[in-house]
């Protein structure tokens, strides 16, 4: 019975980590699939951001201001739309645009 409950706990283990190692979520996933372009200025900053939100009706931009990052220059850039919604969007320097709040 021991041997039979072991080897039923032994199938378990490696289905569920074959099944985890498929999704995609192992080792080295990292970013895959997403293109990154370097962002030196402010000006290419705000493009992205107002590429990212062209969804918002009525956004525009309404102050921006540099930071540092842990690894570089970050442009912080505050968006208002036509509700009086203000969004602030974080732009690192490989030009990934997160929302910050």
């Amino acid at each position: 019975m021991r041997k039979i409950m072991s080897l039923v706990v032994m199938l378990t283990l490696t289905i569920s980590m074959a099944a985890y190692a498929q999704m995609g979520m192992g080792r080295g996933m990292g970013r895959a699939g997403t293109q990154h372009t370097s962002v030196t200025n402010i000006d290419e900053a705000k493009a992205l951001v107002m590429q990212h939100v062209s969804n918002i009706k009525g956004a525009k931009i309404v102050s921006t201001s540099e930071g540092q990052g842990r690894r570089g220059k970050m442009y912080i850039i505050n968006i208002s739309d036509d509700n009086g919604k203000t969004y602030e969007y974080h732009v690192n320097p490989w030009g990934e645009v997160i929302l910050f709040r």
